[in-house]
């Protein structure tokens, strides 16, 4: 599920999760209403986990949103800017989107700024629906993050994200980064 259309931004957003598990599937679910929005300028992956193999895609990209559950937290997301952690142990089945940005500047000297878009879920049993209270987190989130797309790719830069939060944080619309516990973690 890609797609690249015009723009002078390059910028992938990435969800992450297991649509069959509840609200694991928050990241794919993303993906899939950014699809329906059809902004212009975006890849949209999803998938259930990074892999190593994402280092390439990640490489080629200017501004990387990866998008995943929550398990705990008080806010309904958090949205948090990731550096690079070659992180001791880790397998070719799942990297922390941290671990994933250490490999693309390692192997291809390529440093994309990569955000994480992290949404509270609840249940994460087999089934195929939302829980109610995460359908809630998932709209504000996805108002959130579709106006700070339109601010980057508007302005051309990567930078501007830290500009919108500036400009929300002042009116009290801020979303803190210190929640823990993302679902596929």
């Amino acid at each position: 599920m890609s797609k690249r259309e015009t723009g002078d931004i390059k910028i992938l957003v990435f969800g992450l999760g297991n649509p069959a598990r509840q609200d694991d599937g928050l990241g794919p679910a993303f993906i899939s209403r950014l699809e329906k929005a059809k902004i212009p300028g975006l890849i949209l992956e999803a998938d259930y986990q990074l892999l190593v193999e994402d280092a390439l895609l990640f490489s080629e990209q200017q501004l990387v949103v990866v998008i995943d559950a929550l398990k705990s937290g008080k806010k309904p997301f958090v949205f948090k800017k990731i550096k690079p952690a070659g992180e001791a142990s880790f397998t070719t089945h799942h990297l922390s989107p941290e671990a994933l940005l250490y490999l693309t500047q390692v192997l291809y000297e390529k440093n994309p700024e990569v955000w994480l878009l992290g949404i509270r879920g609840y249940r994460f049993s087999l089934g195929e629906k939302l829980s109610p209270k995460a359908q809630e987190n998932f709209e504000a989130a996805c108002e959130f993050l579709v106006k700070v797309l339109r601010a980057v790719i508007s302005s051309g830069s990567p930078s501007a994200i830290i500009d919108f939060q500036s400009s929300t944080s002042s009116r009290g619309k801020k979303h803190g980064a210190k929640e823990k516990g993302i679902a596929g973690s």
